[in-house]
C-alpha cells in the first residue's frame, strides 16, 4: 500500500486521542486483570507515527504504537493489540530465542500469546470475551490476519515452533519455500500484528523482567487473585525468591536498567541496522531522572536503624544526584531539595520520633504533581500505606527486622 505524507496537525490530534485510548485500556487492565496491568504499569507507551506496525516492543521497558494505524482499530482490538505486546515481556520472547529460526520463532511465540489474550474475560459478564483480534480489511495496512489457531492450544511457544517446523519440513519435498534465516540481523518479518525488535537482553535485564513478574503475581494475589495469570507462573515466580539481596545492586539495576537513561526513538533510527535496510528505533538522551526519597524518623527506628539510613542516603546521592528527600514519621516534617541535600546530609539532622504513616508522603508528591521515576522507601515498614500502588517503581530499603510492604521491591539494608 502506497504511503502517504500525514500533516503533522494529522498526527499530533491521532496521537492523543490514541493516548486517551491506551490510558482507558490501562485502567481496565489495572481493574480487571490486575497481574497484566501490573506489568503494563512499569512499561513506556510511546506513539510511534513512522512504525510500519500497529505496535512494536522491546520486551523490556517500552510500547510504541502508531496511531495512525490503530486509531482505524475499536477499543477492543486495540486491547488486543496492547496486550499482545504486554505478553512478549512477560514470556521473555527475545531471550527465549536461542538461535532459532527467527521467523518461525516469531510465529510461535505470536500464536501463544495471542491465545491467552484471545482467552481473557470480561469479569462478571458470564465468559464474554474482553479483546477482540483486529482481523481483516485494515485501511492503512491492508489485510490483517492474526496468529490464532486452536491446534495450538495448550502449546507453549517453544512446542509450537517444533510443529511449525515439522511442518515445514513434510512440504519441502513438494515446494520450495524461503525463510529469512534466524542468523540475519534485523527485524524479520512474520505476519504478526507488531515489529519484534532485534534488541539483545542481559542478565541484569532478565533479572529485572523477573522482579517485574513477582511483583505483578503478588498484585494479583493482593486483588483476591482477580483475572488471568499464566498457567503455572505463580509457581515459577516463588521459587525464584530469595530473601536477602544486596541493596544498592538493586538500586543500581534499577537506575541503570529499569529506570532506562536513554529513550528509544524512530525519529533518530539506529545506524547499525540502516543497512539492512530496516528501521529500529536509535537511543536519544533523557532528561535528569527525577528520584524521591522517603526517611521515616518513627519511634519504631531505633538509633542504629537511623545511623544505618544516614550512610544509606550519603551513598544513595553519590550514585543519583538528582534526589529529594521527605522525612517524617506520622506526619511529613521536612522536603529537602537536591540542591540542598548535600547540607542536610553533613548535619543529618533528621525530625520525628511519633508514629509511622506513610499516607502524607505520597499525597505530598500527588499533590506537588510529581511522577518520579523511582521512589525509595527507607522504612521499617510498620506504617501505613495508601490503598492503591503509585504509578512509579517503589523500592523499599528496612533493616533485618521489618515488616510487609503492600506493594513495591523489599531489600534490607546492610547485605
Amino acid at each position: 500500500m502506497k504511503p502517504r505524507t500525514v500533516p503533522w496537525a494529522e498526527i499530533e490530534a491521532a496521537s492523543r486521542a490514541e493516548a486517551q485510548r491506551l490510558s482507558m485500556l490501562r485502567l481496565q487492565l489495572v481493574d480487571q486483570h490486575p497481574f497484566w496491568g501490573h506489568v503494563l504499569l512499569r512499561l513506556k507507551l510511546v506513539m510511534a507515527p513512522d512504525l510500519e506496525a500497529l505496535a512494536a516492543t522491546d520486551c523490556t521497558s517500552t510500547i510504541w504504537v502508531n496511531p495512525l494505524h490503530t486509531q482505524s482499530l475499536d477499543l477492543a482490538q486495540l486491547g488486543f493489540v496492547l496486550a499482545h505486546e504486554l505478553g512478549h515481556s512477560v514470556f521473555e520472547s527475545l531471550p527465549r530465542a536461542r538461535g532459532r529460526n527467527a521467523y518461525l520463532w516469531n510465529c510461535a511465540t505470536d500464536y501463544a500469546i495471542n491465545r491467552l489474550v484471545a482467552g481473557f474475560r470480561r469479569p462478571g459478564s458470564h465468559g464474554e470475551r474482553l479483546y477482540r483480534p483486529p482481523d481483516g480489511a485494515h485501511p492503512t495496512l491492508g489485510q490483517l490476519k492474526v496468529l490464532l489457531d486452536p491446534r495450538f492450544d495448550g502449546l507453549v511457544a517453544e512446542a509450537i515452533y517444533e510443529r511449525l517446523v515439522s511442518e515445514l519440513t513434510a512440504l519441502v519435498d513438494t515446494i520450495e519455500v524461503h525463510l529469512p534465516s534466524g542468523g540475519v540481523p534485523g527485524v524479520v518479518p512474520h505476519g504478526g500484528l507488531d515489529v519484534h525488535l532485534p534488541l539483545d537482553l542481559g542478565e541484569a535485564e532478565r533479572e529485572v523482567l523477573r522482579e517485574r513478574l513477582a511483583d505483578a503475581v503478588q498484585a494479583w494475589r493482593d486483588e483476591e487473585r482477580r483475572g488471568d495469570v499464566p498457567e503455572g507462573l505463580e509457581r515459577v515466580v516463588d521459587s525464584w525468591k530469595s530473601p536477602r539481596v544486596p541493596w544498592r545492586r538493586v538500586l543500581h539495576r534499577y537506575l541503570g536498567e529499569t529506570l532506562i537513561p536513554d529513550e528509544y526513538s524512530l525519529a533518530r533510527p539506529n545506524r547499525r541496522w540502516l543497512d539492512e535496510d530496516v528501521l529500529v528505533p536509535g537511543i536519544v538522551p533523557r532528561e535528569q531522572r527525577d528520584v524521591i526519597v522517603a526517611v521515616d524518623t518513627s519511634g519504631s527506628m531505633d538509633h542504629d536503624d537511623l545511623a544505618a539510613v544516614g550512610a544509606e542516603l550519603r551513598a544513595l546521592a553519590s550514585i543519583e544526584p538528582n534526589v529529594t528527600l521527605l522525612v517524617g514519621d506520622a506526619a511529613l516534617h521536612q522536603v529537602v531539595p537536591a540542591s540542598d541535600l548535600p547540607k542536610f546530609l553533613k548535619a543529618l539532622h533528621l525530625r520525628g520520633g511519633g508514629g509511622t504513616d506513610h499516607r502524607p508522603v505520597f499525597q505530598w508528591i500527588e499533590q506537588n504533581r510529581r511522577t518520579p521515576d523511582l521512589f525509595v522507601g527507607l522504612t521499617d515498614l510498620h506504617s501505613r500505606f495508601p490503598d492503591q500502588a503509585p504509578r512509579y517503581p517503589v523500592l523499599w530499603v528496612t533493616p533485618g527486622a521489618h515488616g510487609r510492604a503492600p506493594w513495591g521491591r523489599v531489600v534490607e539494608v546492610g547485605e
